[in-house]
């Protein structure tokens, strides 16, 4: 290693630890308990690490310890919901240390070294973020009360916004959640309209119920709207009689990527058993 990667080294190591202490000393705040852990605690059992981006090639299953964890938020919800909605909207500052940090590092590194280099874009926001939206979903009907505001924002796009969020909990909410999810397209934003398809993908009993919608989805002039669509109703095999004519319609896109899906979901409904509901937080 040459003497100026082992200063680069020492620098970055000394802001890591900045930062972490910075982290770690932050104030916590009064939470509910069940079976000894906090909210938190459950939160974070719970987490399946997937804070960043979104794939609609598969369906989670859950762990038995997610699972535990899912039905001891149920367990607290009259108080958990309302924490779950507040750190929903939780969002790293682009003036905060971290971004601070991040930008600095990544100027050094490129007067340095001609490269540039930056930590994970995943903030300790994004990850408290996705944790309220399991936990949500974990409540699903419970969390009613809480749709109005999901709603907006599933079409509100910020720095770090709760779009993918929203659509994960609203999934689980009911006829009136898959409601909203289904009239994404209306909205005009393309990265909502992902995220709805996404999530019914997440949760294959809500994505049961909006098939037409997948379908609709497939003819989308957006390459990330119609592979998503693709791709669930791949995932869900469900209304062949409607589902395969679609798909092998998706053949005359002029986009590879939408025809390589299209083959791929239409192998798989050549594939039996039927898969099963999931089972999980969304109960």
């Amino acid at each position: 290693m040459s003497r100026k990667q082992s200063f680069i080294a020492v620098v970055i190591a000394g802001l890591l630890v900045i930062a972490g202490v910075v982290h770690y000393t932050r104030p916590s705040r009064p939470e509910p308990a069940y079976q000894g852990r906090t909210l938190t605690k459950w939160l974070k059992r719970l987490d399946d690490g997937q804070a960043f981006g979104i794939s609609s090639g598969w369906i989670p299953s859950r762990t038995p310890a997610q699972i535990e964890a899912a039905a001891a938020i149920r367990a607290m919800h009259a108080e958990a919901f309302p924490l779950l909605m507040q750190d929903i909207h939780a969002s790293p500052s682009p003036n905060s240390f971290r971004e601070t940090l991040n930008q600095r590092i990544s100027s050094l590194t490129l007067r340095l070294t001609g490269q540039w280099y930056r930590f994970s874009d995943v903030a300790e926001e994004d990850r408290v973020r996705w944790r309220a939206a399991q936990g949500l979903a974990a409540l699903g009907p419970l969390a009613k009360l809480g749709m109005p505001e999901l709603k907006r924002l599933l079409f509100t796009n910020y720095f770090h916004s709760s779009i993918k969020e929203a659509a994960y909990a609203l999934a689980t909410m009911g006829p009136e959640g898959i409601a909203i999810l289904t009239k994404s397209m209306q909205s005009g934003s393309e990265w909502s309209t992902m995220c709805a398809i996404w999530s019914l993908g997440q949760h294959p009993e809500a994505g049961a119920q909006a098939i037409p919608f997948l379908i609709q989805a497939t003819s989308s002039e957006s390459e990330g709207i119609a592979c998503g669509a693709i791709q669930v109703l791949g995932m869900l095999r469900l209304d062949a009689e409607h589902v395969v004519p679609a798909l092998t319609n998706a053949f005359n896109s002029p986009k590879p990527a939408v025809r390589r899906d299209a083959c791929d979901a239409l192998l798989k409904f050549s594939h039996r058993p039927e898969p099963a509901a999931r089972t999980g937080v969304s109960q």
